[in-house]
């Protein structure tokens, strides 16, 4: 495989990986797909925590934050819970030439259609993945373990549907931080469904993709143990831990 990503921005998720492994404590995390309203509510409460701490949205009497995008059948949400307390959630938007129905491509119709043109079509029923409201409760905001499991759960449906390219709109302070996992700045800023801060549009391709979380097995979900993911789609909670034992 070509070097796509560079030793530099390795480096520095090996350095990310050992902090986040000595520091990791074993807690009860577990991870669910949102089925049910119950769990739908979760991931709306621990959205609107983090945003409104963040000051993205407005405080609304419900304490909850959700779209027009939530609920569609190319969604998936998924809630991560220590004990019974939700502490994050991660939605994954799945697109194709046929399906646009994605916070992305609302606020970067032009760019994510070129996107979705340029890749030839997908065997499967999505060609691009968009990685959207990836959120920690306030609580939980320096736990960077976190971060990565959510992208590891998101990534196990990335590979079920083998997209093409996978798409996240970030702020500004966090272009750095993508870059280093294989994205690229394709268009921005702009404004964002739901949010008031401005956001840019950032595509990795696959190669890139599977290069990092090969490299980066925080994120990769074929490095969990086998098993781990059994169950999952159907609704069943899974124990993730935030880091592999090495």
């Amino acid at each position: 495989m070509d070097q796509i990503v560079s030793e530099s921005a390795l480096q520095s998720l090996e350095t990310i990986r050992w902090n986040v492994s000595r520091r990791s404590r074993e807690k009860p995390y577990t991870a669910s797909v949102a089925l049910d309203r119950r769990d739908l509510a979760d991931a709306f409460r621990v959205r609107y925590a983090s945003y409104l701490e963040s000051g993205f949205i407005e405080p609304n009497p419900e304490r909850m934050f959700s779209d027009c995008f939530d609920g569609s059948a190319n969604t998936t949400t998924i809630v991560i819970r220590e004990g019974t307390r939700p502490v994050a959630s991660v939605r994954v938007c799945f697109m194709s030439r046929s399906v646009r129905h994605a916070p992305a491509h609302h606020a970067f119709p032009e760019e994510v259609d070129a996107i979705l043109t340029s890749e030839p079509p997908s065997q499967k029923q999505y060609d691009v993945a968009e990685i959207t409201r990836l959120v920690r409760s306030p609580e939980c905001a320096n736990n960077q373990g976190l971060v990565f499991l959510l992208y590891r759960i998101a990534a196990f449906f990335i590979l079920r549907h083998d997209v093409h390219a996978v798409l996240s709109s970030v702020r500004q302070n966090h272009v750095a931080f993508y870059n280093r996992l294989g994205f690229r700045a394709v268009a921005g800023p702009s404004t964002y469904p739901g949010l008031n801060c401005p956001m840019h549009l950032m595509r990795c391709p696959r190669s890139a993709y599977d290069q990092v979380r090969t490299a980066f097995p925080l994120i990769d979900p074929d490095a969990a143990p086998p098993g781990t993911f059994d169950g999952f789609l159907s609704g069943h909670p899974i124990v993730m831990p935030l880091t592999f034992k090495e």
